[in-house]
């Protein structure tokens, strides 16, 4: 199977895994969210990778670990097709983890954290940068 082909697998795993639903902010509308428990995400395809653009709970629902199983799904999905991952790890209100707290929690689950210059956003990668 080529790597494109593992792409659009484990893009339909997660299709198949998860909902839609509407964004969480007005602000977000042209941003398509998908549901999974108690979390939300927006992933997308990249000719060699996935990219998770955003995974967030509603401030009722944080601290109870449906962001980790969230996560944990992906990075099942990416481990079972050989795909390599992409975040854009930024915290973007004060309402949820701080940058630090998000980029320690993205180590806990594998990722390796790039802060390196090249990009404005800081990046993690799943299970390595390529």
């Amino acid at each position: 199977m080529s790597p494109q082909s593992n792409i659009h697998a484990a893009f339909e795993e997660w299709l198949n895994a998860t909902q839609p639903c509407e964004a969480p902010r007005p602000e977000d509308a042209d941003l398509n969210f998908r549901r999974y428990g108690h979390a939300l995400a927006v992933l997308e395809m990249e000719s060699d990778y996935l990219v998770l653009c955003r995974i967030e709970t509603t401030p009722q629902q944080r601290g109870q670990g449906h962001a980790n199983r969230l996560l944990k799904l992906l990075t099942g999905i990416c481990d079972r097709h050989q795909v390599t991952l992409l975040g854009q790890a930024s915290a973007y209100d004060d309402n949820g983890l701080s940058q630090d707290d998000l980029f320690a929690w993205y180590g806990r689950h594998d990722f390796e954290v790039d802060c390196s210059r090249r990009t404005q956003t800081p990046l993690v990668w799943y299970p390595h940068k390529p």
